[in-house]
């Protein structure tokens, strides 16, 4: 689909990647982060999985895409292919598994796709759900800046409600994260509630949005 590619989600007849999301979530998870230390030079592990979830958080606002003009790519972990690129790692899976858009499909997003990943990376990478959680959210909130149809409007407003996220958690993540704001002026003057650890990498400063700049 067009536009998905922005996302670093594309798709492909038979794509090629050197493991599976399932692979890299599951048995083979030392082996993800390690290539994603290796890739940015991250000191530690908890740096490489913040950096995953970065690029993993661009596959969700793809999915949020897809899903703000009503069609979903809803294969499972094993048919999602880790590609490795200049930039870092990217997403491919299967065109047979993109359709038109049913009920019930923004929580399988959310809930069956990006909870899990956070809960596995979480786990492997030790580091925090909210910075992870949060990775996502810059992404998300940047394509709801470009996307501005009905079901986009309805969608973000479905994320930012506690009872959306019920019974798996116990709130909405994405509203703590914008601080009292609404969704427009985050977008207009975004700011992070957690750091993302990339001051940590070499080289490396805060980033503008970074929550320690806050406090210099």
């Amino acid at each position: 689909m067009e536009g998905l590619a922005q996302f670093q989600f594309f798709l492909e007849e038979s794509p090629n990647g050197f493991m599976t999301l399932a692979d890299g979530l599951g048995t083979r998870s030392e082996e993800l982060l390690a290539e994603v230390a290796g890739h940015a030079d991250a000191p530690t592990t908890a740096v490489a999985a913040s950096i995953f979830m970065r690029r993993f958080g661009l596959f969700i606002a793809g999915q949020l895409y897809l899903l703000a003009n009503g069609k979903v790519w809803d294969g499972p972990a094993e048919e999602i292919r880790l590609i490795k690129s200049a930039h870092g790692i990217s997403f491919a899976g299967s065109p047979r598994f993109l359709r038109n858009r049913q009920e019930g499909d923004l929580s399988m997003v959310l809930k069956e796709q990006a909870l899990p990943a956070v809960e596995a990376i979480r786990k492997s990478g030790n580091v925090s759900k909210l910075i992870l959680w949060e990775n996502i959210w810059g992404y998300v909130i940047w394509m709801y800046s470009m996307e501005h149809t009905a079901a986009a409007s309805e969608d973000s407003g479905k994320l930012l409600d506690d009872s959306f996220w019920q019974p798996e958690m116990k709130r909405s993540f994405f509203r703590q994260f914008l601080g009292g704001r609404t969704l427009a002026e985050s977008q207009a003057d975004y700011r992070r509630v957690t750091c993302c650890l990339y001051k940590e990498l070499p080289g490396t400063d805060k980033c503008p949005y970074c929550p320690l700049n806050n406090r210099n």
